[in-house]
């Protein structure tokens, strides 16, 4: 349930959480001052506004903790991505240091990054890897392995062109692996619901009158969707709403020459 909220587009992540605490909002105060259960709930008048801000403390600390795991996993992507860029560049250029025949060798590494822009990426936001990637990129790794080396420097050269496309291989394997991951659901759960108790807590320090309660709840309904809705649109590194960019390996076609 809680994946399938974070891979909504970001309107409709955005709608999503501003029904739903709106709704909790409007049930708070219906609760505080309706027909039915004001005066009861109103016989708890004099709770005391440290109360919100214990609730806000333990609200902020496990907000951070999930920050850090999307931040730490969206820095990882980005990196993953220009690492793999940079390899395949890396290759190229090894290729023209050495006077090594280029033309397959580039062909394999420009048909390997126009499949993961046009194939892999559309994949990777339903958290899947693309088949004709790993196609390509086997064709690379036997566009490496064909290369004429020098007898002189066949050992040296043929490992450093090895280890290249390796590298490229390990910075694919990490981009499908964040790809796939996410914060587990508890995490998410339990922030959602401290983030409802914030408001309950708001709620219980402003009994006196319904105005100064919906004012309270209010800036703070505002505050959550702030937080959880910036959250939320991250947590996914290659899905919607805010996916990382595949422009480092969609350069590799401008640089590396084609024909």
């Amino acid at each position: 349930m809680v994946n399938f909220w974070l891979t909504l587009p970001l309107p409709g992540l955005l709608a999503s959480l501003v029904l739903f605490f709106s709704a909790t909002a409007a049930i708070l105060v219906w609760l505080s001052f309706g027909p039915v259960t004001g005066r009861a709930v109103q016989s708890l008048h004099g709770v005391v506004p440290p109360t919100m801000g214990a609730v806000a403390v333990i609200f902020a600390i496990l907000v951070g903790f999930l920050a850090s795991d999307i931040w730490e996993r969206e820095r990882g992507a980005a990196s993953a991505v220009r690492a793999e860029a940079n390899q395949l560049i890396a290759l190229d250029r090894l290729a023209a240091t050495f006077g090594l025949p280029r033309g397959p060798l580039d062909a394999a590494i420009r048909a390997y990054a126009a499949a993961v822009v046009k194939k892999e990426w559309p994949s990777m936001e339903r958290q899947q890897a693309a088949p004709d990637a790993e196609i390509a990129l086997d064709r690379l790794f036997e566009a490496v392995e064909a290369l004429p080396f020098n007898a002189a420097n066949r050992g040296d050269l043929d490992r450093l062109m090895a280890s290249t496309a390796l590298d490229v291989r390990a910075a694919r394997n990490r981009r499908l692996s964040l790809a796939q991951d996410h914060s587990e659901d508890i995490k998410w759960l339990s922030v959602l619901s401290l983030a409802v108790m914030a408001q309950v807590s708001v709620a219980l320090v402003h009994l006196e009158r319904a105005r100064p309660q919906i004012a309270a709840l209010a800036v703070m309904t505002g505050s959550l969707l702030i937080a959880i809705g910036m959250l939320a649109a991250h947590e996914l590194p290659f899905s919607a709403p805010l996916p990382v960019s595949p422009a480092p390996i969609a350069h590799v076609l401008d640089v590396v020459p084609g024909g």
